[in-house]
Order: C-alpha cells, then structure tokens, then sequence
C-alpha cells in the first residue's frame, strides 16, 4: 500500500493512520501539559518562579556578612515583593517542618539550611522561615503550589499514553477486522439455495466493503449456476417423459411377449431414473411451507402402504408426535428409506423415539448390510449398493439415500447408518425437537 493511498480515511491503512497521528498528538499535548504544571511548583523553574527565587535569594543574604543584610533584603524585598522577604529574631514555637514539600526546596539550598512552615499566611500563600547556616533566620511567603509534577513527571507520562494509544488502537483493529469476519462466516453459513439469505452488508473500510460485494456477487452466480442446472435437467426430464410415453405405446404392438415385457421394464426404469432425478434436485430446495406434522400417523401410514404391497413392515412407537416440518419432503425421505430397507431385507420395522431435544426415526432391516466403509460414500448421489454398478430393480438408482439425507439436513437434522446385530442395517433420521409435541 502506498503512503498515498495510505491517506484515505475510508480503508484500514488510513483509519489507522489517522488514529496514530492523533495519538501522537494527544501524546505531546499530555507531555506539555505536563511539564507546565510540574514546573510551576519546581524550585528549579524559571527566573521569575517563586521557590527558584527563595532559593536564589536565600542563598544571596546567607553569602552576604551580617553587617551588609540589612541593605540587601531591602533590596530583595523591593526586587521581588511577592516574596515578603525578611529578617526575624528566632523560630516560632509553632512552626512546621514536617511538610514533604518544604524539603525538597531545603535539598536545593544545600547543608546547613533548614526550613519550617510558619502559621497565619494570607489567602492561599505558604509562609516559611528559612535558618541559615550561621544561625540567622529570614521569613518568606510563597505561593501554595508547591506540589510534585502531575502526573508523576513526563517520562511516566509518555510511557503511560503510548501504552493507552497502543491499546486503543490494537482493539480498534481488532474489532474492525473481527466484526466483518464474523459477518463473513455468518453469512456463508447460511447461505441457502432456496432461501432469501439476506445479502452481507457492504460497510466498514474500503477493502471489506470490496470482499462483501465479491462474496454477494459470488452467491448470486451460485444460486443462478445451480437455478440454471435444474432448470435444465427438469426440461430435459420433462421432454423425455413424451418419447418414453411413445415406446410405451409401441412396445405394446411387439408381438413378442418376453421381448414386449422387456421393453416395458427398461422404459419403466428409465422413467422412475428421470422422476428420482428430478426429484432430488428438488429436494432441499423446496418452498414448501413448514407445517406441524403428526409423525407417528405419517410412518403409519407407510409401513400400511408397504404392507399393502406385500412387505413386512411394522411400526413401533408412541401414537402421536407432533413435529413442524415439510410433510411431502418428510414422508418421501422416510419412503425413500423403507424402500431401501425392503429390497434387501425380508423384515422391516419403523421406530420412532423422542428425547434429548431431537425426534428420532430409525428404520431398521435384517438384510446383509453395509460395510463400515462404504457407509459415508452410501449417502452420496448414484452411489449404490452393488460393486457391478448394474441397473435392475433391486440396485435402485442410488438417489434413495441421497434425497433422505437432503431433506434431513433441509430441517437441521441428519440421517446415519448404523449396523444392526446380529446382521442388518438401521438409516437414523435424527430431527431437532423444537416446537414439538410427543403424547
């Protein structure tokens, strides 16, 4: 980055270089101010400072003979009258010479001096009586301010906002890279293909507001990659059911039987093969409205349907359980399941649970099975079950599998596979219990 592109206050170098400059302002106007008031009660100060002046004069008269100092502190006296510069006789029994301040004004006099605070001083001066070292005794006012450097003098205080504008700074970056990342993630994960995701804000500094309308840009080309695929497909399903119409027609003037039969079985796989498609692209991408379903009535009803057709499929579980899902998305996925379960096991039961915040469907078979590591791949589309990868009636399309797990996830849910003992398999559709109702 550029110093000059560095300038503009609407990215982070510029936020941050602004936020520096006036740190290092605030800095020196701190150490100026405090170096004003610290001085104004230093005895080392400038000329015209009170205590540097007592020093200055008391060190004068103490060089001076007694016989020449009478002449001198009238002189002083004229010279500096704030002072009230005098000669007294003795110390009064009420002096002070316990105040902090008055020694440090006593150090810069040098040995032989002492200093005590005396009593009755005028509106906010400090009267004091100075002994000198051959024993003579001038008094003094000065003004009260004779207090340490604010602050704890300017090196302490330049330590002290350097390490204040250093941590205000690092948390105002932190917070300003933090919050879009998190804006980031959050958006990401809830990006949807069927819902109305509400679009990333583009604020902040110039390059997150850049990252915002790419990452926006980018989510619009998914969903309009992924609209345009399925529209596609569905077209192409849709003009395939008219010439498979058609053969079926045909076919039924074959006079061969066996060959006629044939024919109308393969146009029948390829008719359930271009539904399985379409459906699957469908499915967690429905607008269906969520609507409080009975779950319990709905496996009934399936396993009844199965039953009809000739399958062993039963039902275990409570009579009503109140669910808000998709019902169509729901009762193909559980379908889609029993279906599986009945074309390799001979004995199928449908369990229905609720605990722990979640509703579990489990549908459990007695059929060979599948290995532990083919069970992850299993739940991925047109991955079927059989290692010849051949198209009968028994192998499906692979989309079963594939179409449950979509729905489930479609409602915050999951589907597993579980090994049964002594042999079969059990396809868990775990759903969240929130706003549900078992009896």
């Amino acid at each position: 980055m550029t110093f000059r592109r560095a300038l503009f206050f609407n990215r982070i170098g510029g936020q941050m270089t602004m936020l520096i400059l006036i740190s290092l302002l605030a800095i020196h106007a701190v150490i100026t101010a405090s170096f004003f008031f610290s001085h104004r009660g230093e005895p080392w100060g400038p000329p015209n400072d009170g205590p540097a002046q007592l020093i200055t004069a008391v060190q004068l008269v103490a060089a001076t003979p007694a016989a020449g100092r009478g002449p001198l502190l009238a002189a002083t006296a004229q010279a500096f009258p704030r002072l009230h510069l005098e000669s007294i006789a003795a110390m009064p029994a009420a002096a002070d010479s316990a105040d902090p301040r008055l020694s440090r004004l006593v150090e810069h006099l040098g040995p032989g001096y002492a200093m005590t605070k005396l009593p009755g001083a005028p509106g906010d001066a400090v009267a004091v009586a100075v002994q000198l070292p051959d024993g003579a005794i001038v008094s003094a006012r000065l003004p009260s301010h004779l207090e340490p450097p604010m602050f704890g003098g300017p090196l302490v205080s330049t330590v002290l906002f350097v390490v204040v504008s250093v941590t205000l700074l690092g948390f105002w970056a932190t917070m300003a890279l933090r919050r879009p990342l998190a804006g980031f993630a959050k958006a990401a994960e809830g990006f949807s293909l069927d819902g109305d995701d509400v679009k990333l804000p583009e604020r902040g500094p110039e390059e997150i507001r850049a990252v915002a309308r790419a990452f926006n840009r980018m989510s619009d080309r998914v969903k309009t990659l992924v609209g345009d695929r399925t529209r596609m497909l569905a077209a192409m399903g849709h003009d395939l059911r008219t010439p498979i119409t058609r053969l079926r027609l045909r076919s039924e003037f074959i006079g061969d039987s066996e060959l006629r039969g044939q024919m109308l079985r393969d146009l029948e796989q390829m008719n359930a093969m271009t539904e399985g498609v379409l459906v699957f692209l469908r499915d967690g991408r429905t607008r269906e409205a969520l609507t409080a379903v009975d779950v319990a009535a709905t496996l009934q009803t399936i396993c009844d349907q199965f039953a009809d057709l000739g399958h062993d499929v039963q039902y275990e579980g409570p009579d009503h359980a109140t669910l808000t899902a998709r019902p169509d998305d729901l009762r193909r996925a559980v379908a889609n399941l029993v279906d599986n379960a009945v074309r390799y096991g001979a004995h199928v039961v449908v369990r229905l649970t609720a605990g722990g915040g979640t509703l579990c469907i489990a549908v459990d078979d007695d059929g060979p099975g599948i290995p532990d590591a083919s069970k992850p791949n299993m739940l991925d589309a047109f991955v079927r079950g059989d290692d010849a990868r051949t198209m009968d009636n028994r192998a499906g399309f692979g989309l079963g599998l594939a179409i449950a797990r979509t729905v489930a996830e479609a409602h915050g849910g999951t589907l597993t596979l579980h090994d049964r003992a002594p042999r079969g398999l059990s396809a868990r559709l775990t759903l969240p219990l929130a706003l549900s109702e078992v009896a």
